[in-house]
């Protein structure tokens, strides 16, 4: 008997998706594609992961125990590719704290809306106060910060999206050099504290910035393989892609019809990533309309690369949360009509509060 040829497998992360909180909440719109492939697929439950680990883990990069990916060197490698050779990289991620009795809590992302002269004039102002300390900040983007430091410290971090909406202290760095890192981190905090742009932000009603929160530090690192095909819009997605040498599209190419990456000459048995994260950033402010919005376009996607399965294109699709859950259909296992029960709704309960519980660990190795 001969055997079909093997197609293309696809891995579809999405980080967020199964992390709104919907309890008490409207209904949600249907999705029947999704619960399709949810109810049909091959589940299987990991140990957790961080969803940057789990991209990374796609291209063969492994986080060595103890320590921080080095995602800002990645990430800065595709937005400023000229700065990302030279030394020991940080994120330093603009962030307003606010207290809530006697905790901070933490906040940062596109609800801050920093403008790109503010960005610049905190980021000089910074320069200006800590260059005899050899750090330097650079903002590619005004609310995408990276810091260099002349001699890497000895520390472990926990990554923005782990600390966002939470409170600061299970979360501040460890190590050797940890006691000098908070130091400056609270003199950044003072510098800015007092600078115009922040007592305009303040006059005008708009969070201030009250600081820069530093994690995914170390020198770029060798990256030892790519799939075939990566279409993400995300900057450590193309960093990977750039360092291993690999095949980058935006997302936008999952909007073209046809599917024109399907017909671009991939190889047989090989690996699409797709790293779909619309779902992320709404999933961690618990910005409920967001996520129900970009699940809709997550609905409209799963439905056509299942169409692709279905036609025989691809020889599987594997839906992965980045944290927890990988649920695989092939061609055949789109065929078991006869399981019921086990859709996106009745996931969410039991799911969403272990992925809400888990985004507040620190970083797993």
């Amino acid at each position: 008997m001969l055997l079909p040829a093997t197609k293309p497998s696809l891995q579809l992360l999405c980080p967020g998706l199964f992390g709104a909180d919907v309890d008490g909440a409207g209904p949600l719109d249907r999705t029947p594609a999704l619960d399709r492939l949810l109810v049909r697929a091959n589940a299987r439950e990991t140990q957790p992961r961080d969803p940057p680990e789990t991209l990374a883990g796609a291209f063969g990069l492994k986080t060595p125990a103890g320590l921080d990916l080095p995602s800002a060197a990645l990430c800065l490698l595709a937005e400023a590719p000229e700065l990302a050779l030279d030394g020991d990289w940080f994120h330093a991620d603009p962030v307003h704290l606010h207290a809530d009795r006697d905790r901070l809590l933490l906040f940062a992302g596109p609800s801050l809306e920093l403008e790109l002269a503010e960005a610049a004039a905190l980021v000089a102002a910074f320069n200006a106060h800590f260059a005899e300390d050899g750090l330097r900040l650079v903002a590619p983007r005004p609310g995408s910060w990276y810091l260099r430091v002349e001699v890497g410290p000895r520390l472990r971090t926990s990554p923005l999206h782990a600390v966002t909406g939470q409170a600061l202290d299970a979360f501040l760095p460890t190590g050797a050099d940890a006691r000098a890192w908070n130091r400056w981190q609270n003199e950044a905090q003072m510098l800015f504290y007092q600078h115009p742009v922040n007592q305009e932000r303040q006059r005008l009603g708009r969070p201030t910035i009250s600081g820069v929160w530093t994690w995914g530090g170390g020198v770029l690192p060798k990256v030892p393989d790519a799939p075939a095909m990566t279409i993400a819009d995300h900057p450590l997605a193309a960093g990977l892609v750039r360092a291993a040498g690999g095949h980058l599209l935006g997302l936008d190419a999952l909007t073209a019809a046809p599917l024109a990456w399907l017909e671009s000459g991939l190889r047989p048995s090989a690996e699409v990533v797709i790293f779909w994260d619309a779902l992320w950033w709404p999933a961690l402010t618990e910005a409920r309309d967001a996520w129900c919005a970009a699940l809709a376009d997550l609905e409209a996607l799963v439905a056509r690369l299942c169409a692709e399965l279905a036609a025989g294109r691809l020889g599987s699709v594997t839906l992965d949360d980045g944290q927890r859950w990988t649920f695989t259909l092939t061609v055949w296992g789109q065929r078991r009509v006869w399981r019921r029960g086990g859709g996106l709704r009745e996931r969410l309960g039991s799911m969403g509060a272990a992925a809400r519980r888990g985004r507040g660990a620190a970083p797993t190795a």
